[in-house]
Formats: structure tokens, sequence, C-alpha cells
């Protein structure tokens, strides 16, 4: 299972920096003066925003090692 600790490096790094920048920014929006109406949109915008790129950021990763491992097992079985 070597070929996953990498992907799971990157997913803890890329999701603790996406919920400190999420956690600001949110508390930038809720101290600027707007309604609270935009106040809601902005947010969801923001978390549909942070979720995209988590995901772009995060998959190819997972999809490589899972790729590897996947060769690595199919080696296996034709011996």
């Amino acid at each position: 299972m070597h070929h996953f600790k990498l992907p799971l490096i990157i997913t803890g790094i890329t999701l603790f920096i996406a919920l400190s920048a999420g956690l600001g920014i949110v508390t930038w929006i809720h101290k600027s003066k707007i309604s609270e109406r935009e106040k809601t949109a902005r947010v969801e915008k923001l978390g549909g925003g942070f979720g995209v790129v988590v995901l772009l950021v995060i998959a190819p990763a997972w999809l490589y090692a899972a790729a590897k491992y996947g060769k690595e097992r199919a080696r296996g079985w034709k011996r």
C-alpha cells in the first residue's frame, strides 16, 4: 500500500489549506457590510468553488496511485 502515501499527504495538506483559507474568507465575508442574503450567496459560491479546486488537486494523485497499485496487482496475477 506504499502507493497511497503521497495521495494521503497531498489530501491532508490540501484539506488543511482549504479549511484554513475558507474559514478566513468566510470570516471576512461575515464582517463585510452587505446584506445577509448576499453574504449567504457569496459563502455558497465559495464552498462550491473550494470543493471543485480541492477535487482537481486531490483526484489526479489518487487516480495515479490507484493505477500504479492496479498495475502492480495485475503483474502478480500473470505469474
